[in-house]
């Protein structure tokens, strides 16, 4: 989008973009744009909401008096939903099981491995039922590896980046996307097996603010950030954190 309001504003017509992605953006240069710190598919922040709906689309178009561009501005404001963070965000909705406080140290890799089978095993029998529920229909099944596999290969990979890819035929970028997105919706499937309500930002904020899983993420995150391989870092930047969530490094 940022690249068609270049174009379009060439013809004189004046065009302010939404902003999922502020880096993107930022890299792209529209003429101007307004960055939102919503879930990526909600440009103006959580369903059923016009108020609030209209207060982002107000500041958007209040940008279309500027011409001092590019312009990239902040919307800072949370939608009702997308508000609170941690334990607060999970009012009305509980994880299907007791998973503890989960360790800080991480740097043993059998020790990660032994822990992260231990939460998939407890998972297990709820993502069964969800799957049960949902007549066979699964999030998960990008790659043939079981979550316990994936866990196996992803910590192995922290241990050593320098190994073989584990996904036949992909290169490596591609295998840590895969399996690590297999592995979240693994999670997520087993979390749906509880009653109706659950909210997307709801289980984001489980799932890499309370389990080892997430705390697998951001260790890859981590890692790639720090790698020269433009495809692995790529990854790192945009596809196993969503923006949304990176509080929880802070928390």
């Amino acid at each position: 989008m940022s690249g068609l309001a270049h174009y379009i504003e060439r013809k004189s017509v004046p065009t302010v973009v939404i902003s999922l992605i502020r880096e993107h953006t930022a890299r792209m240069k529209p003429p101007r744009a307004l960055s939102v710190p919503f879930q990526l598919g909600r440009p103006f922040g959580a369903p059923g909401v016009p108020d609030f709906q209209r207060r982002v689309l107000r500041t958007a178009l209040g940008l279309v008096e500027r011409a001092d561009g590019p312009i990239l501005e902040d919307f800072l404001e949370a939608p009702p939903d997308e508000g609170a963070t941690g334990s607060d965000a999970q009012e009305g909705w509980a994880c299907p099981i007791s998973l503890g406080a989960r360790p800080t140290d991480l740097s043993d890799a059998e020790q990660f491995k032994r822990l992260l089978k231990e939460e998939i095993a407890r998972l297990r029998p709820w993502y069964d039922e969800s799957v049960h529920r949902q007549k066979g229909r699964r999030l998960d099944g990008l790659t043939a590896h079981t979550p316990e596999a994936i866990a196996d290969r992803l910590v192995d990979y922290l241990d050593d980046p320098t190994i073989a890819s584990f996904v036949p035929g992909e290169p490596m970028a591609r295998a840590i996307k895969l399996c690590a997105d297999d592995l979240k919706y693994f999670y997520y499937q087993a979390a749906m097996a509880r009653p109706a309500g659950i909210t997307g930002i709801a289980l984001d904020n489980w799932f890499f603010g309370e389990t080892l899983a997430g705390a697998l993420h951001f260790e890859l995150r981590r890692l790639l950030l720090t790698i020269q391989d433009p495809a692995l870092r790529r990854v790192g930047e945009m596809s196993l954190v969503p923006h949304t969530m990176l509080h929880h490094l802070r928390d």
